[in-house]
């Protein structure tokens, strides 16, 4: 247990980052203003909000600067920073960031500062976050990134928060809501890197720091709530950068800035193989869905990269300048192409899960003071597949399932006859009728084929080019795909 003393003897100054924030901000407030170890100093840098941010801020008589609408939340910090007065003691000081929608528990910063006292090697800690409404969900216990660039943080979906995670835990970086970041190394890493106006800046720091020799962690017992406003688009992207004020897809390009700027040189190669090839498949997807600027949006998120190396060549030079060990270092914060998969293919058998097996658990209440037997309070859902056989939904399926079959035994092979248009007799057909500008309808047509085309063609091409075999089992299964999604 540290001392109280001990704790008083370093420095605390807060800057928080606003940008719309109005609907959050608070509740946000109040819980800075409510913490058991009170900041040292506050500051706000309010990035031309246009609703009532400024105000807010000002009623609470916290000291705002004002940046424009476009700057990046890197260079905000970097301009609250600017204003501080000089270091006193370097090894004392701390930088406490905060998100306008990251509301911390009131003994949030008392306990990292705790983490750190005990563990002097420490620069970088940060909270466990929770979700802002519902505050059993399990946000984030550190972050990393993938090797596609994919954010991770071996959670799987909709997790619930039961002291599974709890601990203090080596991580790569920890997220910039509430994270806790000594100053004088902050200075020294050049602070967040601003072609990284908005995500992905904080694995960049953290990764920074890893090979500058530091330490990073993440503390449970200190816990923050996180409305993750501009990830889920319930506010506008207005940085710097921003393709259509697209979050998904400035993420991604970051992502593919981090990988190349911060990787081993001889890694280079692949990793620009593996992130143009995820592009292009993405583009792929895209234009069959004949959505071709979001196709070229995905494609420049990269390409722009590949083709313009300026930008990467250049933050590899200032890496090099503080980096003490080799990237090397990281590599077993990185997770592995098994684990991967794994949690890809739970996540997908979870969805399902919910989608057959709905609970009716209600979240959590939004306040500051949770009561701390709140987990008792909260249902858990118990439901497991081998309840589906006790649901009348199941036996209704299978009966309609049979008596399809029994019905339809004539049917099976190719249907035509009456209305019905003759089947193509491969993928490729279909493929060449969806792509084909000019088509032989009656005296002709320049109409576009429409998606349904590319869809059999696709979902055909899965069946070995059996375009008639899918039809035919979609036309079994058409009653039961009616039962499920009904």
């Amino acid at each position: 247990m540290v001392e109280k003393t001990a704790i008083d003897l370093h420095r605390v100054t807060a800057i928080l980052v606003v940008h719309d924030g109005a609907l959050w901000l608070p509740e946000v407030v109040a819980s800075i203003a409510s913490q058991s170890r009170s900041v040292d100093q506050i500051i706000a840098i309010d990035t031309g909000s246009i609703d009532a941010s400024a105000k807010l801020l000002k009623g609470a008589k916290i000291p705002t600067l004002s940046a424009p609408r476009d700057a990046g939340f890197g260079s905000a910090i970097q301009l609250g920073v600017e204003k501080l007065p000089a270091s006193v003691s370097a090894a004392h000081e701390w930088l406490w960031i905060l998100h306008d929608d990251c509301a911390p528990t009131p003994t949030a910063l008392e306990k990292l500062l705790e983490a750190v006292i005990e563990r002097p090697q420490v620069v970088m800690a940060g909270p466990k976050l929770l979700g802002w409404h519902d505050r059993t969900h399990l946000l984030e216990v550190g972050v990393s990134i993938a090797g596609n660039g994919a954010r991770w943080t071996g959670l799987e979906k909709n997790e619930y928060d039961q002291g599974q995670r709890d601990g203090v835990t080596d991580v790569l970086s920890v997220s910039t809501a509430g994270v806790l970041i000594r100053r004088d190394v902050f200075e020294e890493l050049g602070g967040f890197d601003p072609e990284l106006a908005l995500f992905r800046d904080d694995v960049d720091f953290g990764w920074r720091a890893r090979v500058a020799g530091h330490a990073v962690i993440v503390v449970s017992d200190a816990v923050a709530f996180h409305a993750q406003a501009s990830a889920t688009e319930r506010r506008t992207i207005d940085v710097g950068g921003a393709l259509l004020h697209r979050p998904l897809l400035l993420d991604r390009r970051n992502a593919a800035y981090v990988l190349l700027a911060n990787s081993s040189w001889w890694l280079l190669p692949w990793l620009s193989i593996q992130l143009l090839g995820s592009a292009i498949g993405r583009a792929l997807v895209y234009l069959v869905a004949k959505l071709p600027g979001y196709a070229s949006d995905e494609l420049l998120a990269v390409a722009t990269l590949l083709i313009r190396p300026g930008a990467i060549l250049n933050a590899r030079k200032n890496r090099k300048k503080t980096r003490m060990i080799s990237p090397r270092v990281v590599a077993s914060y990185i997770p592995p192409r098994w684990s991967q998969l794994r949690l890809s293919l739970s996540n997908i058998a979870e969805s399902i899960r919910e989608r057959l097996l709905p609970t009716d658990a209600e979240p959590t209440p939004s306040s500051i003071e949770l009561n701390e037997d709140e987990d008792l309070l909260v249902p858990i859902s118990t439901a497991k597949w081998s309840s589906l056989l006790r649901k009348p939904q199941l036996v209704a399926t299978i009966a309609i399932l049979f008596f399809t079959i029994v019905w339809s035994r004539n049917r099976l092979g190719s249907l035509v006859g009456g209305a019905l248009p003759a089947t193509p007799e491969s993928a490729m057909d279909l493929w060449r009728s969806y792509l084909e500008s000019w088509h032989q309808v009656g005296m002709g047509s320049t109409i576009a084929s429409p998606t349904w085309v590319a869809l059999i063609a696709a979902l055909s091409t899965i069946l070995f080019g059996k375009s008639a075999l899918f039809i035919s089992l979609f036309f079994l299964m058409a009653p039961l795909l009616m039962v499920i999604t009904s």
